[in-house]
């Protein structure tokens, strides 16, 4: 009886007390299934919390005392030291700009070498011819262009023959031989006598000497210029001075078209050019204002 009890409940004697392999294993996948979702609700919930917060200090009010957005960062100014003021030059306003530079400086109350080679070329030039029409002589002058190796030429009032011609260099370094040369050229073929020659940084070289005492050329360095000048009455050398240094007396001009040259910037570095340019293209060493005669 009892084994027949036990079959009418359904289980045999050797497996009471076991469970079915079916229904554990499935269990097992369930269980796996659940937890497998488990890190990505969790990585869901924490990025959907960060973003809160961050949307909170964002709407946070901008008068709160001391209140600081990381999200919202404001632009800043930097401010860059430079070791010189910086000036924004054009074709149009750069000869006003140079004209009210030279006139802040402080000006020469008195004639030196050094007051001498703050002059551009042209306007020392037009001292040379001042100097002389100080001297009583009738002075006329090349405009502009091609000197045509000579700056001025020199009358004595009621003559029509000219008695001297002169030529100016202010350049930095010393005259050779050439250029004096080419001034008694000039000489012989106006039949000129006398010559004069104004090189504000001298004459180097035996030769120069030796061709200006055969030629009656008179020599005079920057030394000589001054000596010449200071040798005038006190109100000669007062309106000479007023003369060489009115206005704008640094800017060079330019040999073609007399007008003040404009900075300007190239591969090499700063430069003097034409405000003409492209139609005049005259072009002038900036450091040491040496005219360039290339006029491609």
């Amino acid at each position: 009886m009892p084994g027949h009890v036990a079959e009418i409940a359904g289980h045999h004697p050797e497996t009471a007390g076991h469970v079915r392999p079916k229904y554990a294993l499935r269990g097992v996948v369930t269980m796996n299934r659940l937890f497998a979702w488990a890190p990505a609700t969790m990585f869901a919930f924490l990025v959907l919390l960060a973003y809160l917060r961050a949307r909170k200090r964002q709407a946070a009010p901008d008068s709160a005392p001391g209140a600081v957005s990381p999200l919202h960062k404001e632009p800043t100014l930097r401010v860059v030291r430079t070791s010189g003021p910086v000036r924004r030059i054009s074709s149009n306003t750069a000869g006003q700009i140079d004209e009210a530079s030279s006139a802040s400086r402080a000006k020469p109350t008195e004639w030196t070498i050094s007051a001498i080679r703050q002059l551009e070329w042209k306007r020392f030039e037009m001292l040379c011819v001042w100097y002389y029409e100080a001297r009583g002589f009738t002075v006329k002058g090349v405009p502009f262009g091609a000197d045509g190796g000579i700056d001025a030429t020199l009358y004595r009032d009621g003559q029509e023959a000219p008695i001297a011609v002169v030529q100016c260099k202010a350049w930095r370094t010393p005259v050779k031989v050439e250029p004096v040369r080419a001034l008694g050229g000039v000489m012989h073929s106006k039949k000129v006598k006398h010559g004069v020659f104004w090189s504000l940084a001298g004459f180097i070289g035996q030769p120069v000497q030796d061709y200006a005492s055969q030629a009656d050329i008179l020599l005079v360095d920057g030394a000589g210029i001054v000596e010449r000048i200071r040798a005038l009455e006190a109100g000669k050398q007062a309106k000479l001075l007023a003369l060489a240094f009115e206005g704008d007396y640094q800017t060079p001009t330019c040999v073609a078209c007399g007008v003040k040259m404009v900075q300007r910037q190239g591969k090499g570095g700063s430069f003097w050019g034409c405000r003409h340019y492209p139609k005049c293209k005259v072009t002038m060493a900036r450091a040491a204002q040496v005219l360039d005669e290339r006029r491609t």
